[in-house]
């Protein structure tokens, strides 16, 4: 009889939280391993990952757990983040930039969501928390990006910057995601604002720019790849 697969993730995020408590990294990195290894990315990061962060978060808030818990599982997923992040390459690789606007701090899921679009055959370059808008801008345009994906717990991230935004959504698919953007009143036709359900965010992502059918020559002096985050 065989396991249901959703009782492995529970029981994995149960381990990871209690590894969590305890600031027992080996034990964090190889049940994620492991659930990445049976389950995939996206139900990993989903089922496993999300409930652990926002379990993580509750407790602090709650006096339950402190701040060194909350630096512990940061740096835990990242590292595990960095194991899966092999080179992304070939004629079907499409380039995505990943940041949070200034003042925007909380980039850990936007890593997560990374993660998935890497899964995708996305090459993932990630600029982290409290990004300027000049070097979003930047990166884009040096990577010659298929698109960017901008991630805000707050309105104003956005709200202030919008002239920005509406620019370089016009030179391709700008994606916003947290409570931030979905408070917008009216975001612009040039702003998408994905869904909170993060595989139905990434298909949207993944569907929006179509793998690529032929390679892009792109010159770079000599062998050395941007930083993928």
């Amino acid at each position: 009889m065989g396991t249901d697969p959703s009782t492995d993730l529970g029981l994995a995020r149960r381990r990871v939280m209690a590894a969590t408590r305890d600031l027992d990294g080996a034990t964090v990195r190889d049940v994620l391993l492991d659930a990445l290894l049976v389950s995939g990315v996206d139900a990993t990061v989903t089922d496993v990952m999300m409930p652990v962060l926002r379990e993580v978060g509750d407790d602090w808030e709650a006096g339950r757990l402190g701040v060194v818990h909350e630096h512990f599982v940061s740096s835990a997923f990242r590292g595990v983040l960095g194991e899966l992040r092999l080179p992304v390459q070939g004629p079907q690789a499409r380039t995505v930039v990943l940041a949070c606007p200034p003042r925007e701090l909380h980039d850990l899921p936007l890593e997560l969501f990374g993660a998935m679009l890497h899964a995708r055959w996305w090459r993932v370059v990630s600029l982290g928390a409290n990004s300027p808008m000049t070097a979003i801008g930047e990166a884009a345009r040096f990577l010659r990006a298929d698109a960017v994906v901008l991630a805000g717990v707050r309105r104003t991230a956005f709200e202030a910057r919008l002239p920005s935004l509406t620019r370089l959504g016009r030179t391709l698919p700008l994606f916003v995601a947290g409570e931030g953007a979905k408070a917008l009143a009216q975001a612009p036709p040039e702003l998408r604002v994905l869904p909170d359900d993060l595989v139905a965010a990434a298909e949207l992502v993944d569907a929006v720019v179509p793998a690529r059918e032929e390679a892009v020559p792109v010159h770079t002096d000599g062998d050395a790849e941007p930083a993928v985050g």
